[in-house]
């Protein structure tokens, strides 16, 4: 059986060479149809203004 703080870092490992493997956010260059974005306005409208969404960065969770 695996150990709690080996697969912990399996986990950062693995983490982090997912994040190595993205292009730089400089290389990503993307335009979104006005559909998408008409969509996406959409749905976050429907989201309440008291509803808190955390974004969490990889790196950050394991240091």
């Amino acid at each position: 059986m695996l150990s709690e703080e080996l697969l912990k870092q399996a986990a950062e490992e693995l983490a982090l060479a997912m994040n190595d493997s993205l292009p730089k956010p400089e290389q990503c260059q993307h335009q979104f149809s006005e559909e998408f974005e008409r969509k996406i306005q959409l749905l976050l409208s429907s989201v309440p203004t008291n509803t808190q969404i955390a974004v969490v960065v990889p790196e950050s969770i394991y240091k």
